[in-house]
């Protein structure tokens, strides 16, 4: 359905939104830097390759989110969003449980937002 519902979105959500954007830049710096010394490994440059896939893949699925986040999420749409992250995780298995689990990792930060915020306001 396009143009796809706006989700507002309160501040422990745009902020779990934004640490899930840091933290899945971070898994993509991983993916693409290699680590040890230079390989002549056919195997090795197959892994690589593979990771570099999923790095570019990770790269395009959260391009949105970086420029939604720096508009203060208007217009942002949370139901397209998960829905685009459950066509990469049936692209890549690695990607969901057992693996670069970015729903979860959201879903923790944003339980901790709101429980930080119960420790602050005494509730």
């Amino acid at each position: 359905m396009w143009p796809p519902s706006v989700t507002p979105l309160n501040d422990r959500e745009k902020a779990a939104y934004c640490y899930l954007l840091y933290q899945a830049m971070l898994d993509i710096r991983n993916l693409c830097q290699s680590r040890g010394s230079a390989s002549w490994n056919p195997l090795e440059w197959q892994r690589q390759y593979r990771r570099s896939r999923l790095a570019g893949a990770l790269a395009d699925w959260l391009h949105n989110l970086a420029a939604f986040a720096s508009w203060d999420f208007n217009g942002f749409s949370a139901d397209w969003f998960w829905r685009e992250y459950e066509n990469l995780r049936k692209r890549y298995p690695d990607v969901g449980p057992g693996g670069l689990d970015y729903r979860e990792r959201y879903e923790r930060e944003l339980a901790r937002l709101k429980g930080d915020r119960a420790n602050t306001t005494g509730q």
